[in-house]
């Protein structure tokens, strides 16, 4: 009795089906154990499940998060309201607390993987964020696409980041998923 099926075809001319989150979550999770220096992982806000399995595996390493961007910060705020994740009183910790725990102990989430001019991520990559500098003990790894449109921000954010001397992950340069698509393949959609 399905009267409408609606849907959107973003992927539809990518055959078979899509990589699974749930590897992207177990991939990211060894790089944050296995990572030396800080790690600041830019993602959408929106993917909150790929947030928690990361707040999740900064807690069994021992490490802490700082969350940077309005955005990322109100969805972890919704996130533990509705009880998606519960988060330790001491995991997250400010930008400010940053130089009393040892850099391989940090990992940052932040906004803007995207290249926005304002958002987090950008801010560190032009040397224009309050409290964090990036340097060549960081990694910094993208867990996104580029949107179409956003190709020339996002290389020139990636250019920025790379004169500081930081190591650069992302989707096209990694040996493992650490982005799945939010859209459907052909397969999923047949």
């Amino acid at each position: 009795n399905v009267l409408l099926l609606l849907g959107e075809s973003t992927n539809i001319e990518n055959p078979g089906f899509s990589t699974p989150e749930s590897l992207v979550h177990g991939n990211l999770a060894e790089i944050i154990k296995q990572i030396k220096g800080r790690l600041i992982i830019g993602m959408f806000a929106s993917h909150i499940y790929r947030i928690a399995k990361v707040i999740q595996a900064c807690e069994q390493h021992g490490k802490k998060v700082v969350v940077e961007g309005r955005s990322m910060k109100n969805v972890i705020d919704i996130m533990t309201q509705a009880k998606v994740i519960e988060i330790g009183k001491h995991t997250i910790i400010s930008a400010q607390e940053m130089p009393h725990h040892a850099p391989d102990k940090i990992v940052i989430l932040a906004t803007g993987a995207q290249g926005d001019d304002f958002a987090a991520l950008m801010r560190m990559s032009t040397k224009q964020h309050k409290y964090i500098t990036l340097s060549e003990r960081d990694t910094v790894l993208l867990s996104s696409s580029i949107i179409p449109g956003n190709e020339k921000m996002v290389q020139k954010m990636k250019d920025n980041i790379a004169r500081m001397g930081a190591h650069i992950m992302h989707y096209r340069t990694s040996d493992v998923y650490i982005h799945a698509t939010g859209h459907a393949n052909r397969g999923e959609i047949e």
